[in-house]
């Protein structure tokens, strides 16, 4: 296969039909342990304040519009209980989102699924960031006011894999995700294939990187979460220790506390401003991404990059997407040149830790890619542009043709 014209592209009807049953998990008890999903992970800024949890709510009633008659079950309270919901049920969840102080974590959710072990075939679920609820100063004399947010937050939702063998299905989906990242203030998210498990998610981490090995389309969500890769702190003062002034965002002439990446790209990859600017603007992204299969579409103050005419799972025969593969190739400077694990530590089992992450994030690089930019030290008293490979608007597929049959031996 040394073009794409050879290359074997499973249509989602052909990659459910084959693959759908491997993708699936039905335990001993009856519940099903892990389901195919199409997926959105939306990591977002202001899930702390009144303005942005009344978006969550927006959210979260607009899903409940749209699949509503599947959701059976929900949780109100990042401690609370997972249980079937009555419509009483359902109005706690809706009041958590909006009354809780913002100095609490929401972590909120509705499902098909009524308990922790359960995957659930419909899910939307959010973990916010807190907020400080009055002016305060640190011992160092750092000035934090009030609203100031302590870490991003994160909205997730999947639905069926089935759901993307339709059409229609496909354009509830994207409708969805764009309604998200309409209401909320993006700073980068991913929507695409992935493994959905229950509530209870830690011993299916192994079973994820298996997946992840073997369809390359696959993200990895699990620990969603945990990942604060999206992030971005810069601050003033001698060290961490004694900061004097620090910021939710990359000051000029700051230290960097957090630069911010990404993660990796899928069927769709979506970019807040910091990012977006870290690559010259959209009319740069633009013009390195001009081809007709590839959609880039600003939404709210985000960038989604949308590869290809629907999502691919990556399977043997399919090799490396060649559409995730050419907006890599721009994007993936963006990447943490050392990420931390996707996993938490798994004893003498194989999973996503450090060395397995990093390979993984790198999966769509072609032979030959230079090296991830290490972060500054110091923020930029001015934009730079992150260059990237003077070959980023070839098209790759001829190229990504030898990679994947070297990468599927």
């Amino acid at each position: 296969m040394d073009s794409q014209k050879n290359q074997t592209v499973l249509t989602p009807l052909q990659a459910f039909s084959q693959y759908g049953e491997e993708l699936s998990n039905r335990l001993e008890n009856g519940r099903m342990g892990m389901l195919p999903g199409l997926v959105g992970t939306i990591y977002f800024e202001r899930g702390a304040l009144p303005d942005g949890r009344q978006a969550i709510l927006e959210c979260f009633d607009r899903f409940a519009d749209m699949f509503g008659e599947h959701l059976k079950g929900g949780k109100d309270s990042d401690d609370g209980r997972f249980t079937k919901r009555t419509a009483a049920g359902v109005e706690k969840i809706r009041r958590s989102i909006i009354e809780t102080p913002m100095y609490m974590i929401i972590g909120a959710l509705r499902a098909s699924a009524t308990d922790y072990d359960t995957a659930a075939e419909y899910k939307i679920s959010v973990l916010t960031g807190t907020a400080n609820p009055q002016d305060r100063t640190m011992p160092s004399g750092c000035f934090v006011p009030a609203g100031h947010e302590a870490g991003l937050s994160l909205l997730k939702f999947n639905v069926p894999m089935e759901l993307a063998t339709k059409p229609s299905g496909l354009e509830q989906y994207e409708a969805f995700l764009r309604f998200v990242c309409e209401k909320l203030k993006v700073r980068g998210g991913y929507g695409g294939y992935a493994p959905v498990f229950p509530y209870s998610y830690h011993r299916y981490m192994p079973q994820e990187w298996a997946l992840a090995q073997r369809f390359s389309g696959l993200d990895m969500i699990s620990t969603a979460h945990l990942n604060q890769a999206h992030e971005v702190y810069s601050y003033e003062g001698d060290s961490r220790d004694s900061v004097t002034a620090i910021y939710r965002q990359l000051v000029p002439g700051a230290k960097v506390d957090a630069w911010g990446f990404i993660k990796s790209v899928n069927w769709y990859t979506i970019l807040g401003p910091v990012f977006v600017e870290r690559l010259g603007g959209v009319a740069r992204i633009r013009d390195s991404l001009a081809r007709p299969d590839i959609r880039i579409e600003e939404i709210n103050s985000s960038v989604a990059i949308r590869a290809g005419e629907f999502p691919r799972l990556g399977a043997p025969e399919e090799g490396l997407p060649e559409p995730y593969v050419f907006v890599n190739s721009l994007l993936r400077v963006l990447r943490d040149p050392m990420p931390d694990s996707l996993h938490t530590f798994i004893p003498d089992l194989p999973s996503a830790d450090k060395r397995n992450t990093a390979a993984w994030e790198a999966r769509f690089d072609l032979p030959g890619a230079p090296p991830i930019p290490e972060p500054p030290t110091i923020v930029p008293p001015q934009l730079q542009v992150v260059q990237v490979n003077s070959n980023t608007k070839r098209d790759t597929r001829k190229a990504n043709g030898r990679r994947m049959q070297s990468e599927r031996k």
